[in-house]
């Protein structure tokens, strides 16, 4: 009888415990725009939902806290995260720091892969938009920022867009919700791969950073009619 060959390390994964999957389900519909920004959060409700006790349920929320996605306030109970529009004005010059900084570097250490990898990205935003699919178009447009900082080649840039992306993604999905804001975006990443094409490259860097900026007047224009940031 043959020998069971033994498992080399790694191929076995380990099982996602409950509280990482509720983890992951809380995030994924806050950075969806289904839970609003400064929502209140139930134990009890969340825990009802999804016919778990509330132990994993109060873990998850903790542990989303330290991603920035939720607020806990003693005595009061736990918020999806939210924003005034100073601090949001605050969060957009910061995320223009790290992002134009990465385009420099990524236009240094690989501008062709990065060309090939923004256009193909856009062009599937533009189809995603064409679908009205904008729960695609969403994940896509932070893929094509995602590329910039993984193309510039520095973990240091990397890191610190990463412990931001999950906050991007929630504010994207709540200021996207706007028509012209998504034709606006939509336009200005086309811009930028035009502007890298034609070796116009302190223009796309300009548009770059006018294209996050405008997040923060966007934010604040719904701020101002009234919207529900919470």
């Amino acid at each position: 009888m043959a020998k069971a060959k033994p498992l080399r390390a790694g191929t076995i994964e380990r099982p996602k415990s409950l509280t990482e999957l509720v983890k992951e389900h809380i995030r994924t519909r806050i950075i969806d725009g289904e839970l609003k920004l400064g929502e209140a959060l139930s134990e009890n409700v969340l825990a009802a939902q999804l016919g778990i006790s509330k132990t994993p349920v109060r873990e998850a929320l903790l542990q989303l806290k330290l991603e920035g996605l939720v607020d806990i306030q003693p005595q009061r109970g736990s918020f999806v995260f939210t924003m005034n529009p100073k601090e949001m004005e605050e969060f957009c010059e910061y995320r223009i720091i790290l992002e134009t900084a990465a385009l420099r570097s990524a236009i240094e250490n690989d501008e062709p892969g990065l060309l090939v990898a923004l256009e193909q990205r856009a062009k599937k935003m533009v189809k995603a938009l064409e679908e009205n699919d904008l729960s695609s178009y969403r994940r896509i447009d932070t893929d094509y920022h995602r590329q910039i900082l993984q193309r510039a080649q520095n973990s240091y840039l990397l890191n610190a867009h990463s412990q931001l992306e999950m906050k991007i993604q929630a504010l994207r999905a709540h200021v996207t919700q706007r028509d012209r804001s998504i034709e606006v975006s939509l336009a200005e990443h086309l811009s930028i791969v035009k502007l890298l094409k034609a070796n116009e490259k302190a223009k796309a860097l300009t548009v770059l950073g006018g294209h996050i900026r405008a997040a923060s007047r966007d934010f604040r224009a719904l701020s101002e009619e009234g919207g529900d940031l919470g």
